[in-house]
């Protein structure tokens, strides 16, 4: 006679474990903590790819050589590295000077709101329906906002006082009021453009927020807090990246590009920055372990996700093994009667961003749109602050189900124990009884959300990727940035270059340099995951966000390495702050 364990016999009743210890409720609040902390990473949880961008994607990979490919990685961030250059190479004059004579620090000025301005413009005619101003019009607003902004600038410096102390912050009104007045002017009140502008005012809270955590931990450095001050600097990213999501939630499939190249690469840049002027080792160390521990969790968590996803949609459509994860859901998307069965909920086939389709594939699109059942719901519906509200409550809910079910549970255990003891264990005593909200296990449900499910992991591959190309190129590039500027005379304005010289740079930027290849060996794993999992060569997922988004990639490239970089000098505020400001 066969007898049931007391594990066995309490799985089998529904029992709960309620925590009753110290220990417990511990382990209990860091389990609710990280289903929090996992329901608000952008990458896994803030959106799906369209179906639209599915078949772009999928005529990219096939049309597009590996050497393009290759170019257009390696390429994209060129112009922005010939704009840093070129900036530098124009001379800087001694404060003491005064504002006439300091005309290099002007012309930084005037560049810097040309290519501020004119990537805000371009990312209006993405992001408010309506706004398309023509060539001339650009200039001409462009050049009216720079000039503007330059004018009061040197009439506050010529009534006032010269550098202008804290100049992001004290000549915010000279830019952005003619901003907001430009675009309010010309398309009105609306729910688009108001979402817009606090995009716009999110990245001018970052621009002010990682100079101050910058601050920060120069102070904490040498002290014992330095460990939860460089722990802050992941949680201050995660906040910043949900609200950035918060108000580009409405274009679904611009949002990876919108949020990595916004929080990811200026959290790149001051890491770089923070580790460059690390004081101790200790520092550098922990800042190195705990960046290994998030490309980990996220190497894990891509892995979890993708292991089986290739197999069930190949089953689903009956593709050739040897077709990827792309090209077979390229195949679903095709068969009409296989698209229908598929829960569609959340599923979009028209995209946000116009793309460049055979016409057999916009045929596709018509005929899919004609379709019954699919959604029809603003892309607003992604709110990922419902996610985290969501966490919480399902938490709530299991504590009270804990407290409520305790008698039944122990009941249950004691019957079951004693038909344990007169009953020999039978396969169908053996199988525990299967709840109202599990799963059914038949193939057709199991199959019918593999649609979903795909297109949420393109999604995260592409929301990935572009982060693990930015956290390998930032740490190269700036280790290249410190051997140049320190050979040019405008070295001694930079605050960022304050003790290094010709003498020392190359061993100040060694840790960032060897951080750089870290994150570069992070890359190659990543596309080594993808490809094992999902069969996609996930650099051509990267070329084409970077190629068909070109003009919204490059304008933020620009933007925060001027203003991070080419903007740390002297002029923008007092020579005896570390707080470095800049527009």
């Amino acid at each position: 006679m066969i007898h049931p364990s007391l594990a066995e016999a309490k799985a089998r009743s529904g029992y709960i474990q309620i925590p009753t210890t110290s220990c417990d409720r511990v382990r209990a609040a860091f389990n609710c903590l990280v289903r929090l902390w996992a329901s608000l990473q952008v990458s896994y949880y803030g959106g799906r790819y369209s179906i639209e961008r599915v078949l772009a994607l999928d005529k990219y990979t096939r049309t597009t050589s590996l050497l393009r490919v290759f170019v257009v990685c390696v390429g994209t961030p060129m112009p922005m590295v010939a704009l840093v250059t070129l900036q530098e190479l124009l001379p800087l004059q001694e404060p003491e000077a005064g504002w006439r004579r300091n005309y290099g620090f002007w012309c930084r000025v005037f560049m810097l709101g040309v290519i501020v301005s004119h990537t805000y413009l371009i990312q209006g005619k993405y992001m408010v329906d309506g706004f398309a101003p023509s060539s001339w019009q650009l200039v001409v607003f462009v050049l009216g906002i720079s000039g503007t902004y330059t004018g009061i600038g040197m009439i506050v410096a010529a009534n006032l006082l010269f550098p202008i102390p804290f100049f992001y912050i004290t000549m915010t009104p000279a830019f952005y009021v003619p901003l907001l007045i430009l675009l309010y002017c010309t398309l009105g009140k609306s729910r688009k453009l108001t979402k817009y502008v606090c995009f716009i005012a999110t990245q001018k809270m970052m621009g002010m927020l990682y100079p101050i955590y910058q601050l920060l931990f120069h102070r904490a450095s040498t002290t014992d807090f330095v460990l939860p001050v460089i722990l802050l600097l992941p949680v201050v990213k995660l906040v910043v990246k949900n609200v950035v999501l918060y108000f580009t939630h409405h274009l679904e499939d611009l949002t990876p590009e919108a949020v990595i190249f916004t929080v990811d690469f200026y959290n790149a840049l001051y890491l770089a920055t923070c580790m460059e002027s690390a004081s101790t080792l200790h520092a550098m160390l922990i800042f190195i372990v705990t960046d290994f521990a998030q490309t980990a969790t996220v190497l894990l968590g891509m892995h979890r996700r993708t292991a089986t996803i290739s197999q069930r949609l190949l089953e689903a459509t009956g593709a050739l093994e040897s077709e990827s994860v792309l090209s077979a859901l390229s195949s679903l998307c095709q068969r009409p009667s296989t698209f229908q069965s598929q829960n569609r909920g959340g599923v979009h086939v028209r995209s946000c961003f116009r793309h460049s389709l055979d016409r057999q594939d916009l045929q596709l699109l018509c005929r899919l749109e004609r379709l019954p059942g699919n959604s029809s719901d603003d892309p607003t519906r992604i709110y990922l602050w419902s996610s985290a509200r969501s966490a919480i409550s399902e938490t709530r809910k299991l504590t009270s189900l804990r407290l409520t079910s305790i008698s039944s549970s122990f009941s249950r255990l004691a019957s079951s124990r004693r038909l344990a003891a007169i009953q020999p264990m039978t396969k169908s005593t053996a199988a525990p009884k299967r709840r109202q909200d599990d799963p059914i296990p038949t193939d057709v449900f199991k199959h019918s959300n593999i649609l979903r499910e795909t297109l949420g992991v393109l999604y995260t591959a592409e929301c990935l990727v572009l982060m693990a190309y930015v956290e390998a190129f930032i740490p190269l590039f700036y280790c290249t940035y410190m051997l140049y500027m320190v050979q040019l005379p405008n070295a001694e304005y930079h605050t960022e270059l304050r003790n290094v010289n010709r003498q020392n740079v190359a061993y100040t930027t060694r840790v960032v340099f060897l951080f750089g290849l870290l994150q570069v060996a992070s890359f190659v794993l990543l596309v080594l995951l993808v490809r094992r999992n999902c069969g996609i060569q996930i650099w051509y997922n990267l070329a084409f966000v970077l190629e068909t988004q070109m003009a919204l990639v490059q304008g933020k490239l620009m933007v925060w390495m001027l203003v991070t970089l080419a903007c740390r000098v002297v002029h923008f505020g007092k020579r005896t702050t570390r707080l470095c400001v800049a527009v």
